[in-house]
């Protein structure tokens, strides 16, 4: 009888069930979600940046006004700052950005720092969670959520919570926004015609709030649409109404983002530093520009001139001189990913832990152009996984991993192009997904290396 129930159980060794596994990535992301909140101190406290006195200024215009889009800073970050003003109004007690200093709590804006601490949670633990429920192995379903999480509540990314300023809203609602699409595609890739309605609902809303929080946010909508087009070729997808859907939305966000970022004041300042710091000082520069219609900068009739033609005469002049542009993202390219430490607060919190936390993120998130070469040599391999196994899972990754490599690298030329100063901090949403990259889609090319192929059947 024993040896009979030996054999049994030598036959069919025991496995953890999906609902196991399910359980032990929920129970990982509420402990981190703990530890993150308790390691970082009190969530009330913030600090300001040079750039908070105007996003409060920004959200005071109307509602239901042109400024609303065209100001000083996006539609989001005004809708946020409006919508949580206390009536006593913001107060600024301390600012970071001149000299490192302690967070303090700042009436008022104490209300932001936990939206974006809500936010950073829930994003984050949503795509860790969401990323191991489409990989097959459960060792990998437990890595990717560990190193998700990790990637996440790290210092490196979890202080720029406690900041005044967009960065925590730009990686969180990504976050979510990748996690969204992730289950949309795979639902999709398992059944052309599953109902993946409400899915599209949440992630058209945050795509919305997170393309209007930076301007080069807006350029992920030309790789969505561009992504979201190779689909219609394949005849599984060709009639989907939701393709056609996301097109149509996608297309209309990216035509009021055009219209409105180059209508907005933002963009003037960004205009007035590109000729002030790269184009002015030198004298080839400007007899291209002179020829192009521009007077002398010490002419009255500059001041007009700039504020109607600047733009457009400076994409004249990368038109006619493309080697500026090359010239300028190969010289800047390494610089943008160095530094990314926030420089804003001192935290003296649970010093002995947090210096090991930030050790991890440093592991974590290297301050070199690693990332982007490997992430350049994984998405090749996942690609050529695609095209040899048909049937796989690696098909779904692929066009995920294309979409997010897009992303970042689309999101970054324009801002180093429009960038004199500050890029390291400007460049971080994008440094940031090539970093993530490079450590998630080792994982998932391990998972699908494990992936069993289906075994013909024998009749």
């Amino acid at each position: 009888m024993f040896q009979n129930t030996f054999n049994k159980i030598k036959e069919k060794p025991f496995k953890f069930s999906n609902g196991f596994f399910r359980f032990l990535v929920l129970c990982l992301i509420v402990i981190a979600a703990g530890v993150r909140i308790w390691l970082y101190g009190d969530p009330n406290l913030s600090i300001a940046g040079n750039d908070t006195i105007s996003y409060v200024e920004s959200s005071h215009v109307p509602l239901f006004s042109s400024e609303m889009m065209t100001g000083r800073r996006l539609l989001s970050t005004n809708l946020i700052y409006k919508v949580l003003e206390p009536k006593d109004g913001y107060q600024i007690l301390v600012n970071g950005s001149l000299e490192t200093t302690r967070r303090v709590f700042q009436p008022g804006f104490n209300r932001i720092v936990i939206l974006q601490l809500i936010l950073s949670i829930m994003g984050w633990g949503f795509l860790a969670f969401t990323v191991s429920e489409n990989l097959k192995a459960p060792s990998m379903k437990v890595l990717s959520t560990a190193t998700i999480l990790l990637f996440a509540f790290t210092p490196q990314m979890a202080d720029w919570d406690s900041i005044l300023m967009s960065e925590s809203l730009t990686f969180s609602l990504f976050a979510l926004l990748f996690a969204l699409l992730v289950k949309i595609v795979f639902t999709s890739y398992k059944d052309p015609n599953a109902r993946v309605y409400p899915y599209l609902v949440l992630w058209a809303a945050t795509f919305f709030l997170w393309t209007f929080l930076r301007d080069t946010n807006l350029f992920a909508s030309l790789v969505t649409i561009g992504m979201v087009a190779i689909l219609l070729f394949s005849a599984a997808y060709r009639k989907s109404r939701y393709l056609y859907g996301i097109l149509t939305f996608v297309t209309v966000v990216f035509i009021i983002g055009l219209f409105t970022s180059g209508n907005s004041t933002r963009s003037l300042v960004q205009i007035i530093n590109i000729y002030h710091d790269d184009l002015l000082p030198s004298p080839a520069r400007v007899a291209t520009l002179t020829e192009l219609g521009m007077p002398d900068p010490a002419s009255a009739e500059y001041p007009a001139w700039f504020q109607e033609n600047a733009t457009k005469t400076f994409v004249k002049f990368i038109l006619i001189h493309p080697g500026y542009a090359v010239t300028k993202i190969m010289r800047d390219f390494p610089g943008a990913f160095t530094e990314i430490k926030q420089t804003y607060f001192n935290a003296r919190e649970h010093t002995q832990v947090r210096n090991f936390l930030m050790n991890i993120g440093d592991a974590l998130h290297p301050e070199n152009t690693t990332p982007f070469l490997l992430d350049i040599v994984l998405l090749l391999g996942l690609i050529l996984s695609a095209v040899k196994n048909a049937n796989g899972v690696s098909r779904p990754w692929a066009w995920l991993g294309a979409w997010l490599f897009l992303t970042a690298s689309l999101t970054f030329i324009p801002t180093i192009l429009g960038d004199t100063w500050a890029l390291n901090r400007h460049a971080l949403f994008s440094t940031m997904i090539y970093r993530l990259f490079m450590w998630l889609f080792v994982i998932i090319i391990m998972d699908v290396t494990l992936e069993k192929p289906p075994q013909p059947q024998i009749i």
